[in-house]
């Protein structure tokens, strides 16, 4: 069967969403990301914290507004330089509105013990709950909406799942199409010959005080481990020029390997 891939861009993007999985980016045009450095002194602790806390993301699902939680590590990679952060969390929301009103909880303690019920021991959430303070050394965030997503293979998430993170500072007013109208076209083909599951191109809205304000936007990529590699090819004048300009109107400046530890969301999987 040949596919044209020019035949599946989407006309409208309100239904492409997320970054890594396509029910929640199917679903969500909004979500934060925050970067998360942990005090070394506390490491071990660090995933049992956030598994209380995906218990209660559960719980606060069910409210409405928010749909998704993400938690990464970062995987270290020889060709990259070590980010300063050690873990990545994804917060989707319903929509704008949702976002705005927040997460709709009165009283996050009685909550946190009512979703942890049966799950963890009362002393350990008490225990997990003191380190709320210091078991973050620092924290950067980040809150984007998607501006566009190629075409999507695979299934929903699942532990180990491995995404490729980019922090993008965009140089001049045409990068955004260059992104979309040019680089996006190549990722689909390599989509469709096996190489890569999804990209995801998003742009930051606002950030916390202490984040990289450089930062314009943020790409997620997710590739096929085991399929084989482009064979070479003679690229032609206009994909040179294309290629060449293209990539002089973006700047890369952070990247990172993720890989998905935990998770919780509203939707069907």
């Amino acid at each position: 069967m040949i596919i044209n891939h020019k035949s599946i861009e989407m006309k409208q993007f309100k239904l492409l969403l997320f970054l890594l999985f396509l029910p929640i980016f199917a679903f969500s045009q909004v979500f934060d990301v925050e970067q998360v450095k942990v005090n070394p002194s506390m490491m071990g602790d660090y995933e049992k914290f956030e598994g209380m806390w995906a218990n209660a993301h559960e719980e606060i699902h069910k409210i409405g507004n928010k749909i998704g939680w993400f938690l990464f590590k970062v995987v270290p990679n020889s060709n990259q330089p070590k980010p300063g952060f050690d873990y990545v969390i994804l917060n989707f929301y319903k929509d704008a509105e949702a976002k705005k009103a927040g997460w709709g909880v009165k009283n996050m303690q009685t909550l946190m013990k009512k979703a942890n019920y049966g799950k963890i021991k009362s002393s350990e959430v008490k225990r997990l709950s003191s380190l709320g303070g210091k078991i973050k050394s620092e924290v950067k965030g980040y809150s984007l909406s998607v501006l566009d997503a190629t075409i999507e293979v695979g299934s929903g998430p699942v532990i180990g799942d491995r995404v490729i993170y980019h922090g993008v500072k965009a140089l001049n007013d045409d990068y955004e199409n260059y992104e979309m109208k040019w680089f996006k076209d190549g990722h689909n083909q390599d989509i469709i010959e096996g190489r890569r599951l999804a990209w995801y191109f998003n742009k930051v809205q606002s950030s916390t005080d202490n984040a990289d304000k450089s930062m314009t936007h943020v790409i997620f990529e997710r590739f096929n481990p085991s399929a084989p590699q482009r064979e070479a090819f003679e690229p032609t004048f206009i994909q040179q020029m294309m290629w060449k300009h293209g990539g002089a109107s973006r700047e890369f400046i952070e990247d990172a390997t993720l890989e998905l530890v935990n998770f919780r969301s509203s939707l069907p999987q």
